[in-house]
């Protein structure tokens, strides 16, 4: 098993085996996370795939009092590098 993927997640390519291993990495096991990803509108005159933009929100179903991260994801941003700062800021 792993992460369980929810909503526009055909937008991301590698992110999904990237993320699973960065949960691994911080020692978190990928089989307790929930992860939606909302695509969000494309702005005015943006380029095709370099504007895809999106929301990201991370669910720990392993501490539910810990609440859901969301992040932005697309072109340029590094939402898995960004979760991994918080995990170990919380450490």
């Amino acid at each position: 098993m792993s992460v369980e993927w929810q909503g526009d997640h055909k937008l991301l390519a590698d992110e999904k085996v990237a993320f699973e291993r960065e949960l691994k990495r911080l020692g978190l096991d990928p089989n307790n996370f929930l992860v939606e990803i909302r695509h969000e509108p494309d702005g005015e005159g943006a380029d095709a795939p370099a504007a895809i933009q999106y929301n990201v929100f991370i669910s720990d179903l392993a501490h539910p009092e810990h609440e859901t991260c969301k992040l932005r994801g697309g072109h340029g941003r590094d939402w898995i590098g960004q979760y991994g700062k918080i995990v170990m800021r919380h450490r």
